[in-house]
């Protein structure tokens, strides 16, 4: 009678788990009773092996695959995202300037941070060594900060347009968000880099996560300081300000319906959009950290990584996707991007199109001339 056992390691040495298969006989005895018995049993085995090293190399082959769009999305989304604020003045707004840093921070994390991940999903290991190994966790860390902190500033920003407009323009100026910008960033480098002081531990490979990472039960007071101060803090902040902005629009809305000026209302109506986009943008970098953040606190409630490899590998995916949703989502709520972005596409594909655009004049073809359009030509 034929057994097979299927066990599932992972070596020291940093690999990523794979398939043991070894063949177990309930009576060895019976190996010797006929020939055929023996073909069969043979067969069956390697029917096993081959079944299970099959799925396991395909499914290493889509996650290579799928991490490898995130990737590609992320640098192609943020670089349009920079590159459709450069070329039109109308996208040059004080507010876009944040949406410009996360769209870098992000970027960042893409040369930093993601191809290495995508290698060693496709090697099944860490290849890269254990000194870059720390700095491929430095940059994990200090961009997300970075980003977070961006996310911090724009809710801030949010809240002295709409709540308090007569302070805004005092503290709100294009110097200063360059300054802001610059000494938050600086921050979330200073924070990271404790982690090189812990000697052993600090920033080390998981391999579930398939990224180096830091391991928040190296040194408690560090991972305290920073659960409470880097993170815990400006997203209390982000919080409070987003919940008195969108009261106060609200409030607004109720207030500017039974006036007449249309100009104040349809400034009102403007900031409104520009709130939820940046309100969105928000939401889905939490819909990203918000499982990140749980399944840390698991693995520290633990003391050791103890949910299945799945789990694992889409905190990582996660922690990615987060720098590649953005574009997006300026495209889905924000006419001016997306008409860039359609514009930069038209030109990098050398697609004519017509399009409708404020700041162009009709000409062209006598059709687009008709409906106030314009043929942007290849």
């Amino acid at each position: 009678m034929m057994e097979v056992v299927v066990e599932s390691s992972g070596s020291e040495s940093g690999e990523l788990p794979v398939f043991e298969i070894t063949c177990v006989s309930a009576h060895s005895e019976a190996f010797s009773q006929t020939n055929s018995f023996v073909l069969i049993a043979v067969k069956r085995c390697s029917f096993h092996v081959l079944y299970s090293s099959w799925i396991y190399s395909n499914l290493q082959w889509i996650e290579t695959v799928m991490l490898s769009i995130i990737n590609v999305a992320a640098f192609l989304g943020n670089l349009s995202v920079c590159y459709a604020v450069y070329r039109n003045q109308r996208l040059r707004t004080l507010s876009n300037m944040f949406v410009v840093a996360l769209a870098v921070s992000d970027i960042l994390m893409f040369t930093r941070c993601m191809q290495f991940s995508v290698v060693t999903l496709n090697r099944g290991q860490w290849i890269f060594g254990d000194n870059f190994c720390r700095f491929h966790g430095f940059g994990v860390f200090t961009f997300g900060l970075a980003s977070l902190h961006t996310m911090g500033l724009i809710a801030v920003s949010r809240y002295f347009c709409v709540v308090k407009p007569e302070r805004y323009i005092v503290i709100v100026k294009r110097q200063r968000i360059l300054l802001y910008i610059g000494v938050f960033w600086c921050t979330a480098f200073i924070g990271s880099i404790p982690p090189f002081l812990f000697g052993h531990g600090g920033f080390e490979f998981q391999p579930g996560k398939a990224m180096c990472l830091y391991t928040f039960d190296t040194n408690i007071a560090y991972t305290v300081f920073i659960e409470c101060i880097y993170i815990a803090t400006p997203l209390t902040l982000i919080i409070i300000c987003y919940v008195k902005v969108f009261y106060t629009v609200s409030r607004s809305n109720r207030v500017f319906s039974v006036e007449i000026n249309p100009h104040v209302l349809r400034a009102n109506v403007e900031e409104a959009k520009v709130t939820k986009t940046l309100a969105a943008v928000m939401v889905g970098f939490a819909c990203c950290w918000l499982p990140v953040c749980i399944i840390d606190y698991i693995d520290a409630a633990q003391g050791e990584p103890t949910l299945p490899r799945q789990a694992y590998l889409t905190y990582g995916f996660l922690v990615y996707l987060s720098s590649t949703i953005n574009p997006f989502i300026y495209g889905a709520s924000n006419k001016h991007f997306r008409r860039e972005h359609t514009a930069i596409l038209s030109d990098t594909f050398c697609i004519k199109i017509c399009r409708c655009s404020e700041t162009y004049e009709a000409e062209s073809s006598s059709d687009c001339r008709r409906n106030g359009l314009k043929v942007r030509p290849c």
